[in-house]
């Protein structure tokens, strides 16, 4: 399931570069004030599979009508459009909830004022399609430097980061209890992708944009398209919107 919120406001919108932080923030917190419960497991929590744990809700960048840099920070010109997703229904409904009773999203000092939330119709997503990113992909290898255990964040020019994407879907599909078939993903990287960097609670993390092509199970494309692609998918990375469905 996924959502589509379109936020607006009377005045231009400043946020700092790393606005996901403030997402993230927001998100745990309107779903909380819904489902106190719920929110406090995907907070505290989330699901546990091969010692990776997933939160399975995933949102975009923000989208406003124009854009522009100043200094340390991105002003935006209202309307702004956001999604955001995930497999389990009850826990877009807490966000919805919160949306329509509050009618208001706070970042920071900033309230925007929520103009419209609508729930997107699934597209048929068969055996192969092309995805365009809607927020980085982030995918990473552990290795061990000087006796402790570091995260080396790959490429897509890297065969290891599709392998890698894989093995995370799959552990998804776990969680979620998919039993998916043994049938190995096939991707190919389509066009010039591109690299942007973010802190996310004082970390470096470095993810990537761009266009690709998948083919194989559709149950782990189902998975990537509602929880989202690669890691730290509750951060806000990895989002997808479907470019085009092949038959």
């Amino acid at each position: 399931m996924r959502l589509h919120i379109v936020l607006t406001s009377q005045k231009r919108v400043v946020l700092p570069w790393d606005y996901l932080n403030m997402l993230r923030g927001f998100l745990y917190s309107a779903i909380r004030r819904s489902k106190p419960e719920l929110g406090e497991f995907l907070h505290e929590q989330g699901f546990v599979a091969e010692g990776h744990r997933y939160k399975l809700l995933n949102f975009s960048l923000l989208f406003p009508k124009s854009a522009k840099a100043i200094k340390t920070a991105i002003e935006m010109i209202p309307p702004i459009h956001w999604w955001v997703s995930s497999p389990f229904v009850s826990t877009l409904e807490a966000l919805v909830l919160t949306l329509l009773s509050e009618g208001k999203v706070r970042l920071g000092k900033i309230d925007l004022e929520v103009e419209k939330v609508e729930v997107e119709r699934s597209p048929e997503l068969g055996n192969q399609g092309i995805f365009k990113t809607l927020s980085p992909i982030v995918v990473s290898s552990g290795i061990y430097k000087n006796g402790k255990l570091e995260h080396l964040f790959l490429s897509p020019e890297d065969e290891k980061f599709w392998k890698v994407l894989e093995q995370n879907l799959r552990r998804k599909a776990k969680v979620l209890g998919i039993n998916a078939p043994a049938e190995p993903l096939k991707f190919e990287k389509i066009g010039k992708w591109r690299s942007k960097l973010f802190e996310i609670e004082t970390t470096k993390v470095k993810g990537w944009e761009g266009s690709f092509f998948v083919q194989g199970p559709s149950e782990l494309i189902k998975i990537g398209y509602e929880a989202g692609f690669g890691e730290r998918n509750t951060q806000g990375f990895g989002m997808v919107r479907l470019k085009a469905h092949l038959p």
